[in-house]
């Protein structure tokens, strides 16, 4: 509860102080105003105290600047009592001084009117940028040119029309006094006001005060040669040397700072008018003294006027360097981020415009169309491509003219010829791209991808799932003979027990094959899939323990064989498919024999071979033994005939190799398969 009017009464606090202080700013600027005003009190001009003020001509502008709008009639009346009162010191009667005093806020307001309309992004004016391009600068002296054009002449009529006119308090001299006074003094205090208001008010780092590039050595020489000048022009005021004092402003301008460059224009036109006013310096020799006074102070508009519109010129030119390197940067981080992207890619990418000329490629197009490092982006080819029921695409039909004339392609697949590479099966999209109009071409966006092994293995999978559902139905077939003859017998009443026994032994053989045959494809699935957990292996006592496991152990004999590095449960299955094989394909009566040694091949390798004594493979089966479902015996022996396909695929996995021989003993088998060899 208690917590409650302290939270209600802090945003009238904060209002109330920030009120007070700029109750606090508009007395300080209408202070200055009147001491800066009184400046010239001590040269009599004609016209009664209507020229008599300088610099005082930019403190209202400015003062309103800063006030950004608060308290507009507050400001208005201490603008204009602080002008009148003014006006009085400089030593004009209350008639006039009032006239001149509207005159003054009226410019006062009108300028920063303008100022806010022809240069928001400047401080001060609504935004937060200092004086930096010619164009602003150009703004600025507008914005100051009509709205004391506007004053200068409200006061001057307002002369005219106030009683003892005609006693010279209007003349056209008067007029241009008050003009260059205010236009000099607007242009000299506005731009100092706004560059020193930018960077008190700008978060750190700020730039260099001095300028980037500039040494403190030759902002010393700078300033010397300043002072020597001046010096130079100002005592020997007979000569006309005010010509050379323009090349302190250009030094100014053109090496340091804009800031700086403002605050030089500033020190030379306050020490040139109070020269001017003792009568010190070639604007003081004029014959009358309101002439030299006037041109003084055009001087003085001129030398900020060129100034500001070098420093802003450099500083542009500047900003448009640092935005041209920026963007040459990240145009090459652009451009090797996009050259890492692509050339990451395992797809081909290829850009060609309708001339048939490649613009873009990565290394997998190359690879992908197996030209190596043929391909480069001046390449011109022509590729032989058909579609997988071998018709040929004519050049209209391919997927890159299609995707030139506007149509997306995405995943079709095509059989391209590559001289000295042969067919390749390829999936290709093709996407058009906007046109290159300086050249007059379309282009389009090609990606490729080798899906030769894919396209290979479907076509296994799909003979593969053909063979396994022809073998599934056989079995399947006789089980369901089986027990519809035995339905029918039941039926029938004839079903004795011998018939009975047979019937049912012919259904369990059947679901035995299935079990086999099942048990395979799953050993075949599972020999390429499983992720490979390699180990040491003894492979002796492997031989022996899968022996006799088979209740074979007299019949297999293994002579002592190097570890081998590799998956236990795959190897096992490898050897026991071999040794089973062996026990089962022997001759009516006889015995089988199995033998199995190992020796290291090479510094990699050991070399294992399972020999039997049975029936052996026909010569022309040979090479053939190891394909899926394929069967040399198929008539004597039963079997699924993925065996041999199993054991060939965990070798391959383990990178070894594996082959089928003719036993050199005179009779049976010999196979002979490589693994990696274990190093301790």
């Amino acid at each position: 509860m208690g917590g409650g009017p302290v939270r209600g009464a802090t945003p009238q606090v904060r209002t109330r102080s920030r009120e007070g202080a700029g109750l606090a700013v508009s007395a300080f600027f209408a202070i200055a105003f009147v001491v800066a005003s009184s400046v010239s009190r001590r040269m009599e001009f004609s016209g009664s105290g209507f020229a008599e003020m300088w610099p005082a001509g930019g403190l209202p502008i400015f003062w309103l600047m800063v006030r950004q709008g608060r308290g507009p009639a507050i400001d208005s009346v201490l603008v204009l009592t602080a002008s009148f009162v003014a006006n009085l010191i400089a030593g004009s009667d209350p008639g006039p001084a009032l006239t001149f005093a509207l005159a003054n806020l009226v410019q006062s307001w009108l300028a920063v009117v303008l100022l806010r309309r022809w240069c928001p992004a400047t401080w001060g004016c609504g935004g937060d940028r200092p004086l930096d391009s010619p164009r602003v600068v150009a703004s600025l002296g507008a914005s100051l040119f009509l709205a004391i054009g506007v004053g200068t002449a409200l006061a001057s009529a307002g002369a005219v029309f106030l009683p003892g006119a005609g006693d010279g308090l209007f003349d056209s001299v008067a007029s241009g006094l008050w003009f260059g006074r205010n236009l000099g003094g607007a242009l000299i205090v506005v731009a100092l006001g706004i560059m020193v208001g930018q960077r008190v008010t700008s978060p750190r780092p700020r730039p260099k005060l001095r300028g980037e590039d500039a040494r403190p050595s030759e902002l010393l020489a700078a300033t010397l040669f300043t002072i020597f000048m001046y010096g130079l022009a100002f005592s020997f005021d007979e000569l006309p040397l005010a010509f050379p004092l323009l090349a302190a402003t250009v030094w100014y301008a053109a090496r340091f700072s804009t800031l700086l460059s403002a605050v030089h224009s500033f020190v030379v036109g306050v020490v040139t008018l109070m020269l001017t006013l003792d009568g010190i310096g070639p604007f003081a020799r004029v014959e009358h003294a309101d002439l030299g006074f006037m041109i003084a102070q055009f001087y003085i508009a001129t030398i900020a006027l060129t100034g500001l519109a070098i420093a802003t010129g450099r500083d542009e030119r500047q900003a448009l360097a640092d935005d041209l390197r920026q963007a040459q940067e990240e145009t090459a981080y652009e451009g090797s981020m996009r050259a890492a992207v692509i050339g990451s890619m395992t797809e081909g990418v290829l850009v060609v415009d309708e001339s048939g000329e490649l613009l873009v490629h990565n290394d997998a197009a190359a690879r992908v169309l197996g030209l190596g490092d043929g391909l480069s982006t001046s390449s011109r080819f022509a590729l032989s491509s058909w579609t997988l029921d071998g018709e040929t695409m004519s050049a209209q039909e391919r997927p890159t003219a299609r995707a030139l004339r506007g149509e997306r392609v995405e995943g079709e697949l095509m059989v391209v010829r590559v001289e000295d590479v042969g067919e390749r099966v390829l999936t290709v999209s093709a996407l058009p791209l906007p046109r290159d109009e300086v050249n007059g071409r379309t282009r389009a966006l090609v990606l490729l991808r080798d899906t030769t092994n894919e396209h290979a293995s479907r076509q296994e999978l799909a003979a593969f799932a053909g063979v396994v559902a022809h073998d599934l139905r056989n079995p399947l077939a006789a089980i369901d003979g089986w027990t519809e003859m035995i339905a029918d017998e039941l039926d029938a009443g004839n079903l004795d027990g011998q018939m009975a026994q047979e019937f049912v032994s012919r259904v369990r053989s059947a679901s035995r094959r299935m079990r086999v045959l099942i048990r395979d494809l799953l050993a075949h699935a599972t020999s390429s899939s499983r992720d490979l957990d390699s180990d040491r292996i003894d492979v002796t006592a492997m031989v022996d323990e899968i022996a006799a496991g088979r209740n074979a152990s007299g019949l297999v004999s293994a002579e002592e064989i190097p570890p081998v590095l590799g998956d236990a449960v795959l190897v096992r299955q490898a050897l026991d498919n071999l040794i089973g094989n062996a026990l089962k394909y022997v001759a009516p009566g006889e015995e089988p024999k199995i033998a199995v040694h190992g020796c290291r091949s090479d510094a990699r390798l050991v070399t294992i071979v399972v020999a039997d004594h049975g029936i052996g493979i026909p010569e022309e089966e040979r090479g053939r033994v190891f394909e899926e479902f394929h069967r040399a015996h198929y008539r004597d022996y039963e079997g699924s005939g993925l065996g041999l396909s199993i054991v060939r695929r965990i070798v391959t996995r383990h990178g070894g190799t594996i082959e089928a021989l003719p036993n050199p003993a005179g009779q049976g088998s010999v196979f002979r398969f490589t693994l990696p060899a274990f190093e301790a």
